[in-house]
């Protein structure tokens, strides 16, 4: 359910059924009057129940597609969605790949300095070479 629609059970829809008939001057035992396989008051509740989730379900699939919308929109403007990549914003990195380089420290140690796995110091470190040599500060 979406946040906003309340779960309406079966005794919620029944109670709202009974004030709404007494407030007609309806009796209650109208409701246990057979219709079909069931009663009338089985009958409205299904319909209740049935529109409710119906609502519900295209209430969730407007939000996704306005959602998908805004990602296109943010995406077609330049905006980066997600979270940044840490290598990025860790300035550090320079000055823990040239310490790396000369062997001064480990690729163990220079990715827990950065606090990140082994195997992403060695991909950051493929893909800085990739990207061409970097002046690496000491």
């Amino acid at each position: 359910m979406m946040p906003g629609y309340k779960r309406l059970g079966r005794d919620k829809i029944d109670d709202i059924l009974r004030t709404r008939l007494a407030a007609l001057d309806i009796p209650p035992e109208t409701l246990d009057q057979p219709t079909g396989s069931g009663t009338l008051r089985e009958l409205i509740c299904s319909l209740v129940e049935e529109t409710l989730s119906e609502v519900s379900t295209q209430a969730q699939n407007e939000l996704y597609e306005r959602q998908q919308a805004g990602r296109e929109e943010a995406q077609r403007r330049g905006v980066s969605l997600g979270r940044p990549s840490k290598k990025r914003s860790d300035k550090r990195f320079n000055k823990i790949r040239g310490l790396y380089e000369k062997h001064d420290i480990s690729a163990e140690e220079a990715a827990q300095r950065l606090h990140v796995s082994v195997s992403t110091f060695y991909r950051w470190l493929r893909e800085s070479r990739e990207q061409g040599p970097e002046t690496c500060s000491q």
